[in-house]
């Protein structure tokens, strides 16, 4: 312990202007020392050219990266991943130490469990580092009560606080699934290496390291529809919002391409309040032709109120102009805020359906929200 104190003191002294390039890591914090120790040593970058993002979540294969570089680097087979693992799932960034990490027994039994892009629990954090250091033995059992003895992450658990890599989270419990920030684990890193300075011999100078890759710019729509309409509520939470009431929806649906658009329907009250979302598109040129979207959500909050038989999430598309042709359309939900009252569902037609989002030109949208089925 007196090592480690002595070691992360000196290092405080030694780097404290690696720290200070980040304007978001406070030198007076715990992990400001290790986020410059690792920074100096290209084990890790900042999210930025000035920033750290030290509360930011840390991914599975982050540290996985981060443990490669610790190791120089060490080449791997790219193509020989954990079974199971979709390559196309593997960010190229990681590719490599993912690949490393599970040939050179890193990942042990979590290689069932690895997402890359999942953030990393503290129970895995501590496993890929006990493996990394040769899976010593600990001198006491694991003591948490929520670590169960036959997990692939409880002898790392215990050897983890033994060393004083982390401590638990309580007396008895250590909150394994817990995710880290990427403050957390940069002092994980350094603890378990500089702290014991046996597992690696650090060069120098930085480990050399690819270019990040450019990020992906995120998909635009092609055009957005915008419109309001009413909305009701069952006033089943005892709030300020009752069945008597009628209010304000709002509705956006950004269009993608021809055959796919997201649709997001805002209410002034939980989604658990009502159950009938109708978003209704009218051209004043065309008074009988429309297209109507009804996402129809049923709530457990309904069960003593709302009989309900089938899905539970279910969408119908209605084409009052009596067009006849091929169809074929499907939705997905895609980030429904429940309490805050938000509804998004991803609309997509089959290429050869008869209607197209480009149909829509010329026509104005409108939202009904109701407690209807």
């Amino acid at each position: 312990m007196k090592k480690t104190l002595a070691a992360f003191l000196l290092a405080l002294l030694l780097l404290t202007g690696g720290a200070s390039a980040f304007s978001d890591v406070d030198e007076g914090l715990y992990y400001a020392a290790p986020i410059a120790w690792a920074v100096e040593r290209g084990i890790t970058t900042g999210t930025s050219e000035d920033t750290f993002s030290p509360d930011a979540l840390c991914t599975q294969g982050q540290i996985l990266t981060f443990l490669w570089r610790a190791a120089g680097s060490p080449q791997a087979d790219a193509e020989i991943l954990p079974p199971g693992l979709p390559a196309d799932s593997v960010s190229p960034s990681f590719r490599e130490a993912v690949a490393w990490a599970y040939q050179s027994g890193v990942l042990g039994g979590a290689a069932g469990l690895l997402n890359p892009a999942a953030p990393c629990g503290r129970g895995m954090a501590m496993g890929f580092l006990w493996r990394y250091a040769g899976s010593p033995a600990a001198s006491a059992p694991n003591a948490f009560t929520d670590v169960d003895s036959g997990t692939d992450h409880a002898q790392a658990v215990a050897w983890a606080v033994e060393t004083g890599i982390t401590s638990g989270t309580s007396e008895t419990t250590f909150s394994p699934d817990e995710p880290c920030t990427r403050g957390q684990i940069a002092t994980f890193l350094y603890r378990c290496l500089n702290g014991t300075g046996e597992k690696v011999q650090l060069p120098e100078e930085p480990v050399p390291q690819s270019p990040a890759p450019e990020p992906e710019e995120e998909a635009r729509p092609l055009r957005t529809y915008a419109g309001t309409g009413e909305a009701r509520s069952l006033g089943l939470d005892g709030s300020e919002f009752t069945s008597e009431g009628l209010y304000e929806a709002e509705v956006t649906v950004d269009v993608y391409s021809p055959y796919e658009a997201v649709f997001t329907i805002q209410i002034p009250f939980p989604l658990f309040q009502a159950c009938n979302y109708l978003v209704r598109f009218d051209n004043p040129e065309k008074p009988e032709a429309s297209y109507i979207f009804i996402f129809l959500r049923w709530d457990e909050a309904f069960a003593d109120m709302i009989p309900w038989e089938g899905d539970h999430d279910s969408f119908r598309f209605v084409d009052t102009s009596d067009q006849d042709g091929f169809l074929s359309v499907h939705q997905d939900a895609d980030g429904d805020d429940r309490i805050g009252g938000t509804l998004v569902r991803r609309v997509t037609f089959s290429r050869g359906s008869y209607f197209t989002f480009d149909m829509l030109d010329g026509y104005a949208p409108s939202c009904f929200v109701s407690t209807n089925p």
